[in-house]
Formats: C-alpha cells, sequence, structure tokens
C-alpha cells in the first residue's frame, strides 16, 4: 500500500512498533522473517499505516507512535457502543494486542 502512496489507517487499537522498521531481509519471492504474515514484500519497504487514528484516553499513544504517521485522525466524540463500554472483551486479549493496547 504504501509503495504505491495508499494510506491506510492504523485504527484505534495501535500500531506494533516493529511495522515501523525498513524491511531489509526480504526474499526473492516477497517473503520476510520480519513479518511473515505479509507477502510481496520487498527491500526499503515500509509497513507502517500512514494514518494514524487517535482517541481521547488511547494508551500507547507515544510521541514514536505520532512522529510515524503522515497524518492523524483525531475522535474527538464517539457514540457509545450500548453494552460494551468500548472495550475490547477478554477473551480477544492476547499478549500481543495487550502490549499494543
Amino acid at each position: 500500500m504504501n509503495r504505491i502512496g495508499g494510506k491506510s489507517n492504523s485504527g484505534e487499537g495501535g500500531e506494533d512498533p516493529i511495522r515501523w522498521e525498513v524491511v531489509s531481509d526480504a526474499t526473492d519471492d516477497g517473503k520476510s522473517e520480519l513479518f511473515p504474515y505479509l507477502s510481496g514484500m520487498k527491500n526499503g519497504d515500509v509497513c507502517t499505516s500512514r494514518i494514524k487514528q487517535v482517541a481521547s484516553g488511547r494508551f500507547g499513544v507515544t510521541p514514536h507512535f505520532l512522529m510515524n504517521a503522515e497524518q492523524l485522525e483525531i475522535k474527538i466524540a464517539q457514540g457509545a457502543k450500548p453494552g460494551e463500554g468500548g472495550q475490547l472483551p477478554g477473551q480477544k486479549v492476547s499478549p500481543y494486542i495487550a502490549g499494543l493496547r
């Protein structure tokens, strides 16, 4: 997406800081040990979301997170989700997700 000039959005859940790293281990078939879940990688690619979403009270919003954005989407007023309260259900929280949030 970044290579063609497109912009993806990080969403409120944050973004793994590893995605801010420049790909330097891409193989001829487009694979990378750093990003095993992606394909079509080339050395020099960056996997970050260019748009960073920031909501009130969101953990993980650091200067480093903001500096890796081209565009910020700031959520000022968001309607509550009935019965959810904006919280992630416990069964969805893995150690990886907990570290990002």
